[in-house]
This record gives C-alpha cells, sequence and structure tokens, in this order.
C-alpha cells in the first residue's frame, strides 16, 4: 500500500516540480533499490540475532519515517532531501518486505507453497490498489482545495483541466503567456500540499501497523511441516 502509492505521487513531484524526464524521474528511483537489496539479504541473519518482531517493526518504522520526511518537501527543495527520505524508506522496505514474505510462505508446509506464493502475491496486489487509491484520493481531495482563487477566473474548460491534475494545470499555464507563471506557481504549491497530506496519512497506516507488529507479531517466523 504504502509502496504503490507513493509511487503514484513521487513520480509527479519529479517530473512536475522537478521537471525531469520520464525517464530521467524512474532513475532517480534507483536508489530505493539499492537500499532494498542489500537490506532484504541481511534481514535472515537479523531475524535470526534479534527475532522477528524487532525486525519487522523496525522495518516498518523506517518505512513510515522516509514517508514522514518526504511530506516536509516544499517547491523548492530539489532532489537530496527527497533522497534521503527515499533511502530510509528503502532499507524500511527491505527490513519488512523480506520478514513479511518469509512469515506467509513460512505458515505453510512444502506441499502448499504455491498457496502461500499466491497469498503473498494477492496481499501486494490488494494493498497496492488500495495504496493508489488511498493516496490518490487524498492527494486530489487537497491539490483541489489549495489551488488559488485566479483558477475561478478562467475560462470554463480551462478552470476544469487546472482542477483535474498539476499536469493539465502546468499545461494551461504554459498557454497564458506572462501571466502563466503565477498560475504555474499556485498549481505547484497546491500539488505538493497534496503529496505532503497524502504521504501523513499512509505514514501514519504504516507506523500502525509497525506498533500492531511490534505488540502482535512472534519473535520468530512461522514454521510448517
Amino acid at each position: 500500500m504504502a509502496v504503490f502509492g507513493f509511487f503514484f505521487v513521487g513520480l509527479q513531484y519529479l517530473q512536475l516540480i522537478l521537471g525531469y524526464s520520464p525517464l530521467k524521474a524512474a532513475l532517480a528511483l534507483v536508489p530505493v533499490a539499492l537500499a532494498v537489496l542489500p537490506t532484504s539479504q541481511l534481514t535472515p541473519h537479523l531475524v535470526t540475532r534479534v527475532g522477528m518482531k524487532a525486525v519487522m517493526s523496525v522495518g516498518l518504522f523506517l518505512l513510515a519515517i522516509g514517508l514522514y520526511v518526504i511530506s516536509f518537501l516544499g517547491v523548492d527543495s530539489g532532489y537530496l532531501p527527497f533522497l534521503g527520505g527515499l533511502v530510509l524508506a528503502g532499507f524500511g522496505i527491505g527490513l519488512s518486505g523480506a520478514v513479511g514474505t518469509a512469515a506467509i510462505t513460512g505458515s505453510l508446509g512444502r506441499g502448499q507453497q504455491g498457496v502461500a506464493s499466491a497469498m503473498n502475491d494477492t496481499t501486494r496486489e490488494v494493498g497496492s490498489a488500495i495504496g493508489i487509491a488511498l493516496m490518490g484520493s487524498i492527494y486530489g481531495s487537497h491539490y483541489r482545495s489549495s489551488l488559488p482563487d485566479s483558477v475561478d477566473r478562467l475560462p470554463a474548460d480551462a478552470a476544469e483541466s487546472v482542477r483535474h491534475s498539476a499536469a493539465a494545470g502546468l499545461h494551461v499555464a504554459d498557454h497564458l503567456g506572462a501571466g502563466g507563471a503565477a498560475l504555474a506557481d499556485g498549481v505547484k504549491s497546491a500539488f505538493m500540499d497534496g503529496l505532503s497530506a497524502s504521504l501523513i496519512a499512509v505514514s501514519a497506516v504504516v507506523a500502525a501497523a509497525a506498533i500492531g507488529a511490534l505488540l502482535r507479531a512472534p519473535k520468530t517466523p512461522p514454521t510448517a511441516d
């Protein structure tokens, strides 16, 4: 939920606010993989040493903190603060993702690993759909409510386009000539308001999950014959 929801709004930040091309925006997310891969490889050793509960809780807390850090970005923040939150989230994904998969597959025996794999995939698919829907709804609501009053003075079709999305709003601003700069600034500011609200909401959900794991998760992964 958190990861796919973040990708939905994070890629827009890179392209609309920082002006990255689609390829450059995709490359800007590569550091999350560089954090996830080595962390996930270390996770089994950490589970052996400190237990599944601790690793899962720390991973979820790191993911929540990483998203919360990114929620403080502004229009002029640039890439480096985004990168800091991204790397924190990557460490969290590496810890919690590996442990979660091990918990699901370890709960069933060898003859039922197909069922376990299907359940693992289902949780990811359902979570990604919920994350995009949740963060998209929160982002869209705050974006529209934060737009400047000048949008109401635009022609009806143009105003509707601006309210529809930040990308459309910047496109409209590009065609307004000298007066478009103020609209572009307003659209970008509204976008950041929506981005911040959606990230705070999902980081709160992940933090709640971390607390739940800390209180309820077993110390060692489940095993089955």
